[in-house]
């Protein structure tokens, strides 16, 4: 339950809003860094936890999908990339024998950082990918007791119009 109090001031309206539930200090509020939908509640309140401990998990299936196509992808750009790199040497070698024009040996270069720009975006969409997979899983920062679950499965949580606290932890 929240209570509204409005507050005029001159020109400036101040809008206070208290939440009925009051959280000792001892207590620690947990959410998701990402949106999703939660799969599982894997706790249940009253039961204690310790650090690293999977509390609530979000469906996984279109972030492993996704990381299984951009690992191809990086696979892919990795040869490439390879590729690019012995026919830029080859071609300097040619140019420094005099058998290869400054316009080829550049055109060599610019698919040479072609293909590395390739493969430096494929990676960073991995790493991404990898961090979602990392935080699909909300799991205890430290030792404590589920004092509150506000999740179940099927739950939409979705950042863009509120970060909810999924579990209330409270410390010892």
């Amino acid at each position: 339950m929240w209570i509204n109090k409005s507050v005029s001031v001159g020109l400036t309206l101040v809008v206070l809003m208290v939440s009925a539930f009051t959280a000792k200090a001892a207590d620690q509020s947990l959410g998701f860094a990402l949106s999703g939908i939660v799969e599982q509640v894997l706790v249940k309140p009253g039961q204690n936890v310790v650090p690293g401990e999977a509390l609530v998990v979000l469906d996984t299936v279109r972030v492993k999908a996704r990381l299984t196509a951009i690992a191809a992808e990086v696979k892919v750009s990795k040869g490439i990339a390879d590729l690019a790199a012995r026919r830029f040497d080859y071609a300097q070698e040619q140019f420094d024998a005099v058998s290869l024009s400054k316009v080829e040996l550049d055109t060599a270069r610019i698919n040479l950082d072609e293909a590395l720009a390739r493969l430096a975006k494929a990676q960073a969409r991995q790493t991404i990918m990898k961090w979602r997979l990392d935080h699909s899983t909300l799991k205890a920062a430290q030792k404590g007791r589920i004092k509150q679950i506000n999740a179940w499965p099927g739950m939409i949580v979705n950042l863009r119009s509120s970060n909810p606290v999924i579990v209330v932890l409270s410390r010892p």
